[in-house]
């Protein structure tokens, strides 16, 4: 009962001494239960570590409770965002544009196209209904299998069906496709005319572009494509044994698909041996050199872009050279790197490297970094890092490309923030310090009980 008693009295004089602290409005708290920190323009709460957050800035406002929803509303940006049960669920409204999804359940999309002349397309579903419209306002729905309508969907112009996989016709860049049922009557009109009785025989062919079929499938199939231009291509599959790629520039040739394969090219001195795939590798040619052993070695040298593994998956290096930016990457066993980008006018870099499951380092090309120990995935993801990585931070440092920055062990056991002119160190709710400048000091125990300032005046 003493015990109780005691604890009692103790908590009774931290909660008065947060009301009676002039420091309160600033920065206090009782770790692990809450925290609140203000600055100018900016302010940040929390409740039982990371699970409630709240925080609001010159961009607007953020608030969650983790990890079942997360709320970011940035009117300046005109952003406004929820998440739950991320990544199940989504609603965002960007710039005029939308989007919802509750993953399998719906999805409704509005987005913008063009802006000149204003063309949107939306497009919803519900289970297995779906409805929308194209950004010329035409508009589609169904309900699937049992009927419906698409258009400019799945990379297709239009799609009907009924009763699918009974019946279903396929328009595309002036194509149509009937299939009674699907896979095993197809009939083609439109640009391109033929016929599949799958697997015994099937032909197609859109005049002056391509043809192509099959016999006993996949036994023997057949494509002549590009006839319209100076390099047209021929490729024929005799499976299991044989396939052969031949055109003007080149041939290839596959013995017991896909084992064994040599390409050549007539037009240069590019030569190329797999034998057998994957696991030997020959590469030679103006401008490329390619050796591999698979899984022991593998080199590539290309002009712009260099290939180097040795037992993968322990250690993979990756070089390429774009025009405004040169790229270095060593992976080791795929999902730790060591990563660098160069601007290349500017000699800035940005690295970004992480020992799974350790830690993780982020530093851009503005200058901010991003240190986190014991990272629960070896992935970057916005929408996980609102809403799921922060319950497993244990230690956290960043700093912004202005020079501020955030320490963090143990979400608020010991807490640092730094920015030009000023700090603030604070252990749990029993010890504060704070600086600004050369000028003030400040020292608060068990948050604003015992205070001690020191304050030097411009004059000395």
């Amino acid at each position: 009962m003493p015990r109780k008693a005691l604890f009692s009295l103790f908590f009774v004089i931290l909660l008065c001494s947060f009301y009676l602290s002039p420091a309160k409005a600033e920065d206090f708290g009782i770790w692990p239960l809450f925290s609140y920190y203000a600055s100018e323009g900016e302010k940040e709460l929390e409740i039982f570590g990371p699970i409630f957050t709240w925080e609001h800035d010159e961009r607007g406002t953020e608030w969650g409770i983790r990890p079942f929803m997360y709320l970011t509303s940035h009117p300046s940006q005109e952003l406004w965002r929820w998440e739950f049960l991320y990544p199940l669920g989504k609603y965002q409204r960007s710039e005029g544009d939308s989007k919802i999804y509750v993953v399998p359940l719906s999805l409704l999309r509005d987005e913008m196209t063009s802006s000149t002349p204003e063309r949107r397309e939306r497009a919803s579903s519900f289970l297995t209904a779906f409805w929308g419209r194209t950004d010329e306002g035409e508009r589609y729905g169904g309900f699937f299998p049992i009927a419906g309508r698409l258009k400019e969907r799945f990379g297709r112009d239009k799609i009907a069906f009924y009763l699918w996989p009974l019946y279903s016709r396929i328009e595309n860049e002036g194509e149509i496709t009937w299939r009674t049922p699907w896979p095993l009557f197809s009939r083609f009109g439109g640009a391109a005319e033929g016929l599949y009785v799958w697997p015994l025989w099937g032909h197609k062919e859109r005049e002056g572009e391509y043809k192509k079929g099959f016999v006993l499938w996949p036994g023997y199939a057949y494509i002549d494509e590009y006839l319209n231009t100076d390099n047209p291509v021929s490729k024929r599959f005799y499976l299991p044994l044989y396939a052969t790629v031949r055109s003007p520039r080149g041939r290839v040739d596959i013995f017991i698909p896909p084992l064994f394969f040599h390409q050549w090219a007539y037009d240069s001195s590019f030569e190329k041996w797999e034998i057998p795939w994957p696991f030997v590798t020959l590469v030679k040619g103006e401008g490329v050199r390619e050796w591999q052993i698979f899984p022991l070695f593998r080199m590539r040298d290309e002009e712009h872009k260099k290939r180097f593994y040795c037992l993968w998956p322990l250690y993979k290096y990756e070089w390429d050279i774009m025009e405004a930016e040169e790229e270095v990457v060593r992976r080791f066993l795929l999902i730790n790197k060591y990563r660098i980008v160069k601007e290349r006018k500017t000699g800035r870099e940005a690295l970004d490297t992480n020992l799974w499951p350790l830690f993780d380092y982020r530093r851009g090309l503005e200058g901010g970094v991003s240190f986190v120990i014991f990272p629960l995935l070896p992935l970057h993801d916005d929408g996980m890092e609102r809403n799921i990585y922060p319950l497993s931070w244990v230690y956290r440092h960043t700093r912004s490309p202005q020079g501020a920055t955030f320490t963090d062990l143990l979400w608020g056991l010991y807490r640092r923030r730094t920015s030009p002119g000023s700090s603030s160190t604070r252990f749990a709710f029993f010890l504060r310090i704070e600086k600004k400048g050369d000028k003030h000091v400040s020292l608060s125990f068990f948050e604003g009980l015992i205070r001690y300032q020191k304050k030097q005046d411009e004059g000395g």
